[in-house]
């Protein structure tokens, strides 16, 4: 076997499998649970969770441009006050008086403290302020609240702020010393000369406390360097993101000062919500395949076995296994479903067995009238004994019953020698016939007639109508339930037309294909023997002059229009 034959065949498994009940209602169960998780998952991910880490980094970079702005205007506000001892003159001028024996060094000493109590000692930023002339660091004046810190300062750092003091020209610095900060600038006079250094105390904590703060807003490590040289790396001005960190850095460098600061958060923190909703997500994707399962398996074992069952028992009765049942009880829809098939099929054995018994007593019995040379008067005068008696019991149904049977039968023994009669006798075996089937569906079925006169003596085949009603009857009206039949006839000329209509079951596609092989008079179709008979017979008898055609709109009216000349000619 070559690989194209192969391929349709394996074309063909994969279609039955994807036929199976079970894959269908398994593939829709997976679509139901895929498809809203991957659009919810596309949205978070692609909507929720970038305008979430967004809204979380400006806050972040807003919380930091406030401090950071905060930080600078203390910075600025220390700086400031070092420069009004310079701005005011008061020092300078002490210092000259002094120095030209105007003034005595105790007056000096006084002068000068009282200057630096009066200008610093209540600033909430400064722990303490120093005053001495550069000339003399020994005439150390400091103020009164900032005993303990001026003294520190002394042991700690009054060396180097001599030295930086060199270098230092008209600006100011921020020495580190221990964990002390101090603000060291030198005082220059109106020549420009230095004559002495000014050392403020400064409250780290409080200076820089708007950046200190970020540390436990956002559960982060700070890096904060005033007036030293950074040692923490390059980084990007303003949020960045690095080695599993978020980062925010901010440097700046003035004239009086630099200021570099960094801080540094793990991203598990920063964005803990995010982590947190995208878990609780996942968690509950994963809770709903349990559910999946569960309903699956439900669905399988309440719906699909049944149904499975049914089908397997519809196959056996099909092959011909008569009185198959399923083992499903009631209490649901499906359930009642098996009763009932499991009892329909039973019935359905019953019948057949008992058709079958009666079959082999008709055929005994048509042996036997055949053995006997039963006459076909004997059977007319049967009817009509059947008739009186029913007459005499009072029944109203079984006369006309008889009655027609008797015009039915005679139509078919009594005139089997005659081809062409009149449509007004052929209308009498239609009238038995319709009062048959109206027996069989009461109200359900209304026949309306609508007859020329002058067509009535027009000559027709024997056996037009009725065979079109019984057609019109078993594809028609009896799927249907019920419906309207309609018999019209008038004369058009040369030609009679007889239209028989009814609003029953539409012709289907297929039905359209056997009603055309009928009217070609093929009768190897299996169904619509009497047309393909009445069709016959026209041609027979009139050759190429007699039609019959049969419309439908599809859906509930079918006609049937039958031309047929006045003469065999």
């Amino acid at each position: 076997m070559d690989k194209g034959s192969r391929r349709p065949r394996r074309v063909g498994k994969i279609a039955g499998v994807f036929a199976s009940l079970r894959v269908q209602i398994i593939l829709i169960l997976l679509a139901c649970y895929l498809i809203p998780s991957l659009a919810l998952i596309i949205f978070i991910q692609g909507t929720l969770i970038p305008g979430l880490k967004e809204q979380t980094a400006s806050a972040l970079t807003a919380d930091a441009e406030h401090a950071w702005n905060l930080t600078c205007q203390n910075i600025d506000s220390v700086i400031s006050l070092s420069r009004e001892a310079v701005y005011d003159g008061e020092l300078a001028d002490t210092y000259a008086s002094r120095a030209s024996g105007r003034m005595t060094d105790d007056e000096f000493l006084r002068l000068s403290r009282s200057y630096i109590d009066r200008k610093y000692s209540r600033n909430g930023l400064l722990t303490f302020a120093a005053y001495f002339p550069a000339a003399e660091p020994e005439m150390f004046m400091y103020t009164r609240s900032g005993y303990n810190e001026a003294i520190l300062f002394m042991e700690n750092g009054l060396e180097e702020a001599l030295s930086l003091g060199e270098s230092l020209d008209t600006g100011t610095c921020f020495l580190e010393s221990g964990d002390r900060l101090y603000l060291v600038r030198n005082l220059m006079d109106l020549r420009m000369e230095r004559y002495g250094m000014l050392v403020l105390g400064v409250r780290r904590d409080a200076l820089l406390s708007p950046l200190e703060a970020l540390k436990d807003t956002w559960e982060g490590q700070v890096l904060i360097r005033l007036d030293g040289a950074w040692d923490g790396g390059p980084f990007p001005e303003g949020l960045s993101e690095k080695d599993g960190d978020v980062l925010f850095f901010r440097r700046a460098a003035g004239e009086d000062h630099s200021l570099s600061f960094l801080l540094k958060v793990p991203k598990a923190r920063h964005y803990r919500e995010i982590y947190q909703f995208q878990y609780l997500a996942l968690g509950l994707y994963l809770l709903l395949v349990p559910v999946l399962l569960l309903l699956a398996w439900y669905v399988g074992r309440r719906i699909v076995r049944p149904i499975s069952l049914l089908s397997g028992a519809s196959r056996r009765i099909e092959k011909g296994e008569w009185g198959v049942t399923v083992p499903m009880r009631g209490g649901d829809e499906l359930g009642d479903l098996g009763v009932a098939f499991s009892s329909m099929s039973l019935h359905i054995k019953e019948l057949i067995d008992r058709t079958y018994k009666e079959e082999l007593e008709l055929k005994n019995a048509q042996i036997q009238a055949l053995q006997s040379r039963i006459n076909p008067h004997f059977i007319n005068n049967a009817l009509e004994a059947i008739n009186w008696q029913s007459r005499i019991e009072g029944s109203k149904t079984i006369p006309g019953m008889v009655s027609s049977l008797s015009v039915l039968l005679g139509a078919g023994m009594a005139r089997q020698d005659r081809r062409i009669v009149p449509l007004r006798e052929e209308m009498k075996v239609a009238d038995a016939y319709i009062y048959f089937i109206q027996q069989r569906f009461g109200e359900d079925l209304k026949v309306e007639r609508s007859l020329d006169r002058s067509a009535m003596d027009w000559p027709v085949p024997l056996l037009t109508v009725q065979p079109v009603l019984e057609n019109a009857v078993e594809h028609g009206i009896a799927p249907a339930g019920g419906g309207v039949i309609s018999i019209s006839c008038r004369n058009a000329g040369e030609y009679m037309r007889l239209e028989i209509v009814n609003t029953g079951r539409g012709i289907t596609p297929e039905d359209r294909k056997k009603i055309d092989a009928a009217l070609r008079g093929e009768t190897d179709s299996g169904t619509h023997l009497g047309l393909a008979n009445i069709s016959s017979r026209l041609k027979l008898i009139y050759g190429g002059r007699a039609e019959i055609r049969v419309e439908s709109d599809g859906e509930m009216r079918t006609a049937v229009r039958i031309d047929v000349p006045h003469s065999q000619i």
